[in-house]
């Protein structure tokens, strides 16, 4: 008989350690990945031509985590089977998962799935967002964690929340000039009503100010209550407009800035990416901070579908801390629900992760309204501004359905294409709902299959339809 197998998808901090916590319990694990290494967006690694390097000592805590990460999963890595450069591309249940590769597909089948598929960026366009030159700013750590490649020469940076300030400072060290970063609010809103969460995040909050001391230490303007008006330039971005707002997302006449820039750097928040888990049938919810809609889990990250578990940020934006932590947690339950169909059986196992999460999560409450975005701010989005850069559909395309009648997600997927093109509508389905207002946000679009790009070659070239571990 084989052995009772869990399913994970996602190896950044969540899933390598839920994938970890369930192969130590004694389940067959298979571990899903796009990337070609694992540690997720947070410790995304190079090649290893590109490794090595001297480590600031502002990024020294990070790379102490990321070591001991990675340790704790090597432990058990030679009982996991890890399979990268894969996606999960279709749930049918549980035990119609569909895997697809470069040149192959799979139907698998799992006792247990854990989704840890992370968050997508968020970005509110404004005229201009799509010219050559504007990325966000994760893309600038991807590429120079990834690559070890600098984005440009110099980079304004503007949105909400913390990663714009750390993205800024790791380009500052990395010899870029940061002529602004532009914050919609300031991010010490929420934390300095809560001491129990300035004490729970000390750690953190200490890694913030040496982020922030680099920028002063380079001159960089750090401004907050400001928005961004538009990103010009003559076939790519040349320059960041940036306007004082009044509280509401609106610009104060009379504060307009200019700053001239070779790239430019959107963060707004982010998106759970949950298209899985509702694919699979679970339960969602609307959570603006938390990342949108997110499916409704409980402690052990256990889902509305018997034997479906969500870890980490998927599960609700937590940060990379918490989600290491959550992943052990949900590791032990998806391998307790796998054995013994009880997903509590193994709770001890997990105690000392879950009280680690429960701090973090503290200090992640208190923190969350720095990135709320003001009521106000898509006014911005201006007629011909557009909104779906996959597809090209413009604010007014997206204005005239809605004005017809379309004011639900689907319907404005179904009359525009707007989230129909390559990236699925991670990058525009946000903006959509706000646009649709109530009833775009109460919607959450509905998971079909092809969720992620397949080659037809590879779901033509169907390998044998096995069980994970038998």
């Amino acid at each position: 008989m084989s052995r009772a197998r869990v399913v994970v998808v996602g190896a950044g901090p969540a899933g390598m350690m839920a994938a970890a916590q369930a192969a130590r319990l004694g389940c067959a694990v298979l571990l899903v990945d796009e990337a070609p290494r694992p540690g997720g967006q947070i410790h995304r690694q190079p090649s290893p031509s590109l490794a090595g390097g001297a480590v600031s000592a502002a990024a020294r805590p990070e790379a102490e985590r990321k070591r001991r990460l990675f340790e704790r999963f090597a432990r058990h890595a030679g009982s996991i089977d890890h399979r990268p450069g894969t996606s999960v591309t279709a749930v049918y249940g549980l035990d119609r998962i569909l895997i697809a590769d470069e040149t192959s597909s799979q139907l698998i089948r799992a006792d247990a799935l854990v989704v840890a598929t992370g968050l997508h960026e968020r970005v509110v366009p404004v005229p201009g967002w799509t010219l050559p030159g504007v990325v966000t700013a994760g893309a600038l750590q991807a590429l120079l964690k990834g690559g070890r490649v600098r984005a440009g020469d110099r980079i304004a940076v503007a949105g909400a929340g913390p990663l714009p300030l750390v993205a800024a400072a790791q380009m500052v060290e990395a010899g870029a000039t940061v002529p602004v970063v532009a914050l919609l609010r300031p991010l010490w809103l929420g934390l300095l009503r809560d001491p129990a969460a300035l004490w729970a995040g000390r750690g953190v909050l200490s890694e913030g100010w040496r982020w922030l001391s680099i920028l002063r230490r380079a001159g960089v303007p750090v401004l907050t209550r400001h928005v961004a008006l538009s990103v010009s330039g003559d076939g790519a971005a040349e320059r960041l407009v940036i306007a004082r707002h009044d509280g509401r997302g609106r610009p104060v006449p009379g504060t307009e800035q200019r700053f001239a820039a070779d790239t430019i750097a959107f963060n707004h928040g982010f998106t759970a990416n949950s298209d899985l888990a509702r694919m699979a049938g679970a339960e969602t919810r609307f959570d603006p901070r938390r990342g949108g809609w997110v499916p409704v889990r409980d402690s052990d990250g256990a889902t509305s579908v018997p034997g479906l578990f969500v870890a980490g940020d998927a599960g609700g934006l937590a940060g990379g801390l918490a989600a290491a932590c959550d992943g052990a947690v949900v590791g032990a339950a998806a391998a307790g629900w796998a054995l013994h169909r009880d997903a509590g059986r193994f709770a001890a196992h997990a105690a000392t992760d879950r009280a680690e999460r429960a701090r973090h999560w503290t200090f992640q409450a208190a923190l969350a309204p720095s990135w709320e975005l003001p009521p106000d701010i898509h006014a911005l989005v201006t007629p011909a501004t557009v909104v779906c850069r996959c597809e090209g559909v413009t604010r007014a395309r997206i204005d005239r359905a809605i004005a017809d009648g379309h004011d639900g997600l689907n319907g404005l997927k179904r009359n525009t294409r707007a989230g129909m093109g390559s990236c699925g509508g991670r990058s525009c389905l946000r903006t959509l709902a706000a646009l649709a207002g109530p009833r775009g946000e109460g919607e959450a679009v509905n998971a079909r299959p092809g969720i992620r790009p397949v080659a037809l070659a590879a779901l033509a070239n169907r390998v044998s339809d096995e069980s994970v571990g038998s």
